[in-house]
């Protein structure tokens, strides 16, 4: 049986409260990196808005600090560019390997509405907080 302690550690690492799942918007966050891998301006419409810390998915903020990286040495943003990034820095099988990053692209048609879903992402950050 856990004690009283670990049920609180348990549910502030799982978001939970009583219960209930922390404020999310995963559809949003995939949506959002695929549409930042398919073309590569979207990414200027949410870099002001989000952070790593933004999106709730585990996965997800590792791949989001992947395209900042790429995005702060001026390097192309796409599958394969994320996907070896990830490699080297040896986070890329805690994100799901290259076919969830590939995943993510199938998942959007284009990067229309961008900026709208970062900022409901970022405010559901802003409510877990």
């Amino acid at each position: 049986m856990l004690s009283e302690k670990q049920i609180e550690i348990t549910n502030k690492l799982l978001g939970n409260d009583m219960g209930r799942m922390a404020p999310n918007a995963r559809d949003l966050e995939i949506a959002v990196l695929g549409a930042i891998m398919l073309e590569q301006s979207a990414v200027n419409a949410v870099i002001d808005i989000l952070k790593a810390d933004s999106f709730y998915d585990p996965r997800h903020n590792l791949i989001f600090s992947a395209i900042l990286d790429l995005f702060s040495k001026g390097e192309p943003i796409d599958i394969l560019t994320v996907a070896q990034g990830m490699r080297k820095e040896g986070t890329l099988e805690a994100a799901g390997g290259p076919q969830y990053i590939s995943m993510l692209t199938n998942q959007v048609a284009s990067a229309a509405n961008i900026e709208a879903h970062a900022r409901v992402i970022s405010q559901k950050y802003i409510q877990r907080e």
